[in-house]
Parts: C-alpha cells; structure tokens; sequence
C-alpha cells in the first residue's frame, strides 16, 4: 500500500493522486480492481484515453505489493524500502503519459523500481561511511509475522534476507527479479540494458555461493 509519510518534491498533480485514502476506502476498492482480467490491457487502455489516474490506480493494485518485496530485499531495510516504493509510483505516475509501450508496463515499473533502490543503497552507503564513527545505525526492524505464522518459517526468512544481504546489490538485483518476480531474462534485459545470456551467467555463478549460505544457517534450498 502506498503511504505519503513525507513530503516529496514532486508536482501537485503527482501528490493528489499517490496520497493514500483512509483504509476504509482502500478495502472498498478491492472489488472492483479484483475484476481487471488483465492489469496490463486495463491500464494500457486507461493511458491511451489519458486517464492517468485509473491507470496509476490498476498498477498500484496489480504490482504494488511485488514491487515493495523487491525493493525490501533489494535495498534490505523495510523503512528504506517503502521510501523506494513511494518514490517509484510517484515518478510512474508523472511518466505515464510518455510511455512508448516498448516492453510490458509491469518491466517498465520494475525498472523505475531498480534504478531507485540502486539510489538508495548508494546514498545509505555515503552516509554509512560519513557517521559510521559517530553514528551506530539502528538494526533493521523484523516484520511483524501473523499469528499463524511458525517460528521455523521465520528463521527461513531471516537466512534468506541475511544471505541475500551478503550478495552484491547488482547480483542481488538479478536473483530477485529472477525468482522472487519470475521475470524471464529478455525481461530482465530490457530493464538493465544487458543481454540475456549475461544474466543469465550472474545468476548462475550467485546460486552456489546462496546455496552455500542457506546450508551454513541449516536452511535446505
């Protein structure tokens, strides 16, 4: 779910659409966004009549959640995370109108998603190493698990996030998009500007050493 929790620096037009409704509002919508058959063609249509608002809208319903996970693991912290996710359908929204239709909307969101977590872990990285003798960095808050939840699923996680944290962001980026997101390697291509085949060889050289993290924490891939 997006949330404006801070101002942005962004045009009227963008902050009236992205600023959240009460929660009633939200849950009062999902009825109608569930019966898009097809987020794609109901967002394309919505562009095409210059409804950017209702376009804006199918993407935040359809991707949202998937670009928020993305970004969490991307960038490793939650609060970052959600800053990224903000900052994303902000700058979609202001783009919509100068979408060419050159790949799916779905790759397009993930690579204004990309190239803003790569922002942010390279400001947290200056600012890391400006205050790291003056400042002790607050530890990442755990996400609060539902009550069904088991305590062996949540260690799982925790191997999971701390094991991806120990790769590169750049392979980091590709085992996600890969595997949490399901994309294809063309797809993944066409959001970093690289060829299939390329990806396709970072992932394979990333997974034995994730595999070999997974077993070290007593976590079977």
């Amino acid at each position: 779910m997006l949330t404006t929790t801070q101002p942005f620096n962004s045009s009227p037009r963008s902050m009236s659409v992205v600023t959240a409704p009460d929660r009633v509002d939200r849950v009062n919508r999902v009825d109608r966004v569930n019966r898009f058959d097809d987020p794609e063609t109901e967002a394309r249509q919505a562009i095409a009549r210059s409804d950017f608002e209702s376009a804006l809208e199918v993407l935040m319903d359809a991707f949202g959640g998937a670009v928020y996970r993305y970004c969490r693991h991307l960038v490793g912290d939650a609060e970052l995370a959600e800053e990224v996710h903000q900052t994303t359908f902000i700058q979609a929204f202001d783009g919509l109108g100068d979408f060419r239709g050159n790949s799916s909307l779905r790759t397009w969101l993930f690579g204004i998603a990309r190239h803003r977590c790569f922002d942010a872990v390279k400001i947290r990285r200056r600012r890391d190493r400006r205050f790291q003798l003056t400042h002790r960095l607050p530890e990442r808050p755990s996400p609060v698990p539902s009550p069904d939840d088991q305590l062996s699923a949540r260690d799982h996680l925790k191997a999971l996030a701390d094991c991806l944290s120990a790769l590169g962001p750049r392979v980091r980026d590709v085992i996600l998009l890969r595997f949490q997101q399901g994309m294809s390697y063309v797809e993944m291509g066409q959001l970093g500007g690289e060829q299939p085949p390329a990806l396709r060889a970072r992932v394979v050289r990333a997974l034995p050493a994730l595999r070999q993290c997974l077993e070290a924490k007593g976590v079977t891939p």
